[in-house]
């Protein structure tokens, strides 16, 4: 059945803004999962260190989704110490879940490097991978891992894990850097974050 694909999109949350709700709501209809969770990170691997801490990142987060069905907010990697390995939140969450298809939501940019990640083999021995397909985001390319893309979302249905899946979302031109940015500088940033968090926002990160 379609509702035991569990969608998961990682991410420094630095803040949420209206990019993220709204791949998490095209990916959560276009495969009909049964949830999306937003999983901020401790301390990603390959990015600068947020600039709010993970206490207050989630507490917005939470904020942001309180009233969106079928997304949610995750602070396992928040509850972990060390580096937020992709891996060790995947075997977190399968634990938690078993009856549950992970299906790893990520960008073209990340797949085409995805073998660089820390053990990407293990990885994909714990999930799918749901490939955000955004209009000139450029080629998916990975001679390590294309063989895996399938079509069929049924067949994300028929084994665990170890598949790939490109699926279209809205191509939205909002990033934390740039509403971080726009709020340094004294422009509104109405519109590109949840409306219920953005006088928020805009006093944590003013600094």
């Amino acid at each position: 059945m379609p509702e035991r694909l569990l969608g998961l999109l990682g991410g420094t949350f630095d803040p949420v803004h209206i990019g993220h709700l709204r791949t998490a709501m095209d990916l959560k209809q276009a495969l009909n999962l049964s949830e999306v969770r937003l999983i901020p990170n401790h301390a990603p691997p390959h990015r600068t260190k947020p600039v709010l801490s993970g206490e207050l990142r989630i507490a917005l987060l939470e904020k942001a989704v309180k009233d969106i069905p079928g997304v949610a907010a995750d602070d396992t990697e928040l509850m972990r110490q060390g580096t937020s390995y992709m891996v060790d939140t995947l075997r977190s969450l399968k634990q938690q879940f078993p009856q549950k298809h992970l299906c790893l939501i990520i960008g073209t940019d990340a797949y085409n490097s995805f073998c660089e990640w820390h053990d990407w083999k293990g990885i994909l021995q714990l999930a799918h991978l749901l490939v955000m397909n955004r209009a000139g985001a450029g080629e998916i390319n990975n001679p390590e891992t294309d063989h895996l893309i399938t079509t069929d979302v049924n067949s994300l249905l028929q084994v665990e894990s170890g598949l790939v899946f490109l699926q279209s979302v809205s191509q939205l031109d909002v990033s934390s850097t740039r509403i971080r940015r726009m709020i340094k500088q004294h422009q509104s940033i109405e519109f590109l974050v949840p409306e219920n968090i953005r006088i928020e926002i805009e006093n944590l990160y003013k600094g």
